[in-house]
């Protein structure tokens, strides 16, 4: 069973509970209980008693949450409090989108047309279709070998002689000759691991798909141990590089852990996301494949600092999320995943960290800098859908607040974002 709920939604059991919240079986509550008891858990699902009701809270997470072996729970982007069938898909698309920027994943993009499709099957599904497809270009290469050694008895010598191993052996039986070779064979643990991760896909809905490759893997076997096989095989990642992508995969499909992203990883069962990671790498993807050739797209880069001591030696390095340059002008950008408030010369819920940090930006760049334009990037809700008027710290750093529509196809997003960054200028009164 697959319940629906968003980031930052209270979960909680039983009758009488708050009509808002997802109310889940008793079983399934304590057992998602027991992991937000843990002293890593709390960035992810935080436990309370309010009024003598025990409750959880979702951090700002998206992705899958296992609540129990046979109950799953799909936490969408807080985009939306609706969940119609419309908004839920609207929603389940921006985190596929989001999760094709994912690093660790390493996703082949797929065609709007197609991403729209998968967003209409529950989000296990459509990460099955999206695992399914990098299996499908494996296979297509052909699976390599890998040297294996062989000790057996041959009637002819192959490899070298083990002479010392039973010589009494040897002359009762001469025509049995024990020799030692290397022999290649798909029997080794990255196609091992890859056959476990379609074993536990094929009662799924690609099941027919899971079984023509598994027919393709007849002759490997299944890993004694997945932990061992997956510890070997990223020993082995210069021999098989193009299974670098099934690590992460093996950990979740496997293990029900998620991929390492960032220091929170195996907080929970599931495969969970923090949305400020999610976020910042899809603009920083999208904003790198869609801007024009003569725009130079970095991200985290760190050429400057905020402090200085008496010695003259440098501290505090400074890292924005991204910096674009054309030419003298530079653009640099930090995006928030914060639902901020305002269409108008008015706009709340802004961070003051998140203003000083781009002052400090803006100054530091601006040494080495014809022009300076700085802007913070938040997502587009029904609160936030137009850019006000830039604000200004100082005449030479003008301030841009941008709502990034995540509606839109990723191209489009980029050239709505910087029309909305150009055609803007600020005039000080």
């Amino acid at each position: 069973m697959l319940h629906l709920a968003t980031e930052n939604a209270t979960i909680t059991y039983g009758t009488n509970a708050d009509p808002k919240a997802l109310v889940l079986p008793e079983a399934a509550f304590l057992s998602l209980k027991n992991y937000a008891l843990r002293d890593d858990a709390e960035p992810v699902l935080r436990y309370s008693v309010q009024r003598g009701r025990a409750s959880l809270r979702v951090g700002a997470y998206v992705g899958l949450l296992q609540a129990s072996g046979s109950m799953g729970i799909e936490i969408l982007p807080k985009i939306t409090d609706d969940f119609s069938p419309e908004s839920v898909t609207a929603a389940r698309l921006v985190l596929l989108r989001m999760l094709l920027a994912v690093p660790e994943l390493r996703l082949i993009p797929v065609p709007e047309v197609r991403l729209s499709k998968l967003a209409s099957f529950p989000l296990p599904d459509a990460l099955a279709a999206l695992f399914l497809q990098r299996v499908a270009k494996l296979l297509h290469r052909g699976l390599p070998t890998d040297y294996r050694p062989v000790e057996t008895e041959r009637p002819f010598v192959k490899g070298k002689l083990r002479l010392q191993s039973s010589p009494l052996a040897l002359t009762m039986h001469p025509e049995r000759l024990p020799v030692a070779f290397a022999e290649r064979s798909r029997d080794h643990a990255p196609n091992r691991l890859l056959k476990a991760c379609l074993h536990r896909l094929r009662a799924g809905a690609f099941a027919r798909l899971v079984r023509q490759y598994l027919f393709s893997l007849e002759e490997i076997p299944a890993p004694r141990d997945w932990r061992d096989d997956l510890r070997l095989a990223r020993q082995q990642n210069r021999t098989f590089r193009d299974y670098v992508w099934l690590w992460p995969w093996a950990d979740w499909l496997l293990g029900g852990a998620a991929p390492a992203v960032g220091a929170d990883r195996d907080l929970l069962p599931g495969l969970l996301f923090p949305t400020q990671f999610l976020f910042e790498n899809y603009v920083a993807r999208s904003l790198r494949k869609y801007l024009p050739a003569e725009y130079a797209v970095s991200t985290q880069e760190s050429p400057h600092h905020l402090l200085y001591d008496a010695a003259g030696h440098a501290a505090h390095r400074l890292r924005p999320d991204l910096v674009v340059r054309r030419g003298e002008d530079i653009w640099v950008l930090d995006t928030k995943w914060k639902l901020v408030q305002g269409n108008g010369s008015q706009v709340s819920n802004l961070a003051q960290s998140d203003l000083y940090q781009l002052y400090a930006y803006g100054q530091r760049y601006a040494q080495d800098s014809g022009s300076v334009k700085l802007a913070l990037i938040y997502p587009k809700t029904e609160d936030f859908t137009n850019a006000p008027q830039p604000f200004s710290y100082e005449p030479h750093l003008p301030l841009h607040l941008l709502p990034a529509d995540l509606s839109l196809s990723p191209a489009k997003m980029v050239e709505q974002l910087w029309e909305g960054l150009e055609s803007q200028s600020f005039s000080p009164h």
